[in-house]
């Protein structure tokens, strides 16, 4: 039975540094518009509120609440510049 070891022998050096590339130009722009987003996203809400386009119900409370908590976990990384 073979031992497993930590590196992967099929995929070359040239391969990975594709494969890093396309990540952070994937990585990069996610991660800024999160950020922007957990900051717009409560001065929206509030526009919203107060111009009577949304109401506060639980599922929008509870709506509003998943999206935030996803923008920020996924932009808490970014550092803009």
């Amino acid at each position: 039975m073979p031992l497993i070891s930590d590196t992967d022998t099929h995929t070359g050096p040239a391969v990975r540094r594709v494969a890093s590339v396309v990540s952070e130009s994937v990585v990069f722009p996610i991660r800024a518009i999160a950020f922007w987003t957990t900051i717009l996203l409560p001065v929206c809400a509030l526009v919203m509120l107060a111009v009577g386009v949304a109401s506060v119900t639980l599922p929008t409370a509870i709506g509003f609440l998943a999206v935030y908590s996803a923008c920020a976990i996924a932009g808490h990384n970014h550092t803009p510049q």
